[in-house]
């Protein structure tokens, strides 16, 4: 039995406590219940801390090789450093460039996904894995019903996480989730057929799914960076599903944006000098984004394209989905 310090009563009628019965063991899929130090596993007895409105659900393999990855990637050890100035970090996380094609396109592809679960019920939960550091950019166009459900899962404890978990070995029962949103993670994980499973084990049937990976972008650490996938790539990924939509989320000209921005900030070795440079190169390539508005949508636009994206159903039983 794993004993785990620092846990916190969980709190009756809350927003976790509702979702207890549908959350499940990541090492052996048991049933979980709430005890007065938080949750544990009625099969193996296994414990989960939790913290607020927050449970962190790793199995211990997954704890080892998230925990080294984190400590281990340059951009994580620098946010770390700048959260001890705070007003850098405020300025940091504003300093960002503007994707103008990749937000309007993701944001029209959300709200169709909003559209496919409309009626999902009183008390859905619509998963969002690996977007909880993006600070809402990869939640535009999600109406206010999937909003108001969305359970952020992380690898690591922070603000507005409602699950900490390996999107490997998710701690979801068969069939219990409405829906699932999976942006920029499948880039980073060691295993994409197996995630991709996974989401197709804890959807309920006909459940809709919204992916987005990079084609055509610079290597990022975030904490790891293993692949690219093409359009007819990442169709074949997802092909267990019902394919509703796919295609090009950030075009051409995007890609060349990206390129640019890398190319004089690869000049610097300190991590400081390497991101600030990326910051001052990405707003004097910006503008070249724009024409992603005519070059994104040309018939051969996947050919070059910056990201892609894949919008599909969890077919009707789990041995379809396999």
């Amino acid at each position: 039995m794993t004993v785990v310090d620092d846990a916190a009563p969980l709190a009756a009628g809350s927003r976790l406590a509702r979702l207890v019965p549908r959350l499940a063991c990541p090492s052996c899929r048991g049933t979980v219940r709430a005890t007065g130090a938080g949750l544990v596993c009625v099969g193996c007895g296994t414990a989960y801390a939790v913290h607020g409105e927050m449970v962190v659900m790793l199995d211990p393999t997954s704890a080892r090789e998230i925990g080294a990855a984190r400590h281990d990637a340059e951009n994580v050890r620098l946010r770390a450093r700048l959260g001890r100035t705070p007003w850098l970090l405020w300025w940091a996380d504003r300093l960002r460039p503007p994707h103008p094609f990749l937000f309007l396109t993701s944001r029209a592809n959300r709200r169709a996904f909003s559209q496919m679960v409309a009626g999902a019920g009183r008390d859905p939960v619509f998963l969002d894995i690996g977007s909880g550091l993006l600070k809402g950019l990869n939640a535009t166009g999600l109406s206010s019903y999937v909003s108001q459900h969305l359970v952020p899962l992380e690898i690591a404890p922070g603000p507005g996480i409602g699950i900490v978990g390996d999107a490997h070995r998710l701690p979801w029962g068969d069939g219990s989730v409405d829906g699932v949103l999976i942006q920029g993670v499948l880039e980073h994980v060691h295993e994409p057929e197996r995630v991709v499973m996974e989401i197709a084990r804890v959807l309920k049937p006909g459940a809709p799914v919204y992916a987005e990976v990079p084609f055509l972008q610079h290597f990022h650490l975030d904490p790891i960076d293993f692949r690219r996938y093409t359009v007819d790539g990442f169709e074949y990924l997802f092909r267990a599903y019902e394919r509703v939509d796919s295609g090009v989320v950030a075009g051409p000209a995007s890609a060349l944006a990206d390129m640019l921005t890398e190319f004089p900030a690869l000049l610097f070795r300190s991590p400081a000098l390497y991101w600030g440079a990326k910051v001052v190169s990405g707003w004097l390539t910006s503008p070249l984004k724009f024409l992603d508005i005519l070059w994104g949508r040309l018939p051969r636009a996947h050919i070059a394209a910056g990201g892609v994206y894949f919008l599909g159903r969890r077919r009707g039983s789990i041995n379809e989905a396999g």
